[in-house]
């Protein structure tokens, strides 16, 4: 009888004991985007000199890039590229924000794409070609390192929130 309440109190001590939890690291997602906001104390809606971050995301045509990879392939040397924003899908009026798609980083078949992560001189241009704002190499930097370890980690779950707060913006001044 001591044996079988000893058993049943060693059972009730195990399975009231809290576990770890176990953290959620999502799954690939083919269909996931990159939001590129305005960077914090950039005025999104008021009149100010120069573009505001609405106005950068409504007149936005393109993203321009420097970057030594192409299709995932080291080219030795640093050429130009672009990605285009249509108005219907690539750009949020109400955050704002101008969207890229995920697989520009992480593609569906879940390998890590490093052309955009391992850019310079990102600019974002408006239809004349002129440039109406940037991302800093230092933004670029950063998120690439956070980025990185998140995928090489499998955290999905991190690399998609990453790609939410990850890359901002800032306007040309005049």
């Amino acid at each position: 009888m001591k044996k079988i309440l000893f058993l049943l109190f060693a059972l009730a001590l195990l399975t009231s004991c809290e576990k770890d939890p176990v953290t959620d690291k999502g799954k690939l997602d083919p269909n996931a985007m990159i939001l590129i906001k305005p960077a914090k104390g950039v005025q999104l809606k008021a009149t100010v000199p120069g573009l505001n971050g609405l106005e950068v995301v409504q007149q936005a045509v393109s993203l321009k890039l420097q970057t030594r990879y192409f299709d995932d392939q080291d080219v030795g040397e640093m050429r130009s590229g672009a990605r285009m924003f249509n108005e219907e899908t690539m750009k949020d009026f109400d955050t704002p924000a101008l969207l890229m798609l995920g697989i520009d980083v992480i593609n569906a078949q879940g390998k890590y794409i490093r052309d955009f992560t391992h850019s310079k001189n990102v600019v974002i241009t408006n239809i004349d070609g002129d440039t109406i704002a940037y991302v800093p190499d230092d933004v670029i930097n950063s998120a690439r390192l956070l980025i990185e370890a998140a995928y090489n980690d499998e955290n999905y779950t991190e690399v998609y929130r990453l790609f939410n707060e990850a890359f901002t913006f800032l306007p040309i001044s005049e």
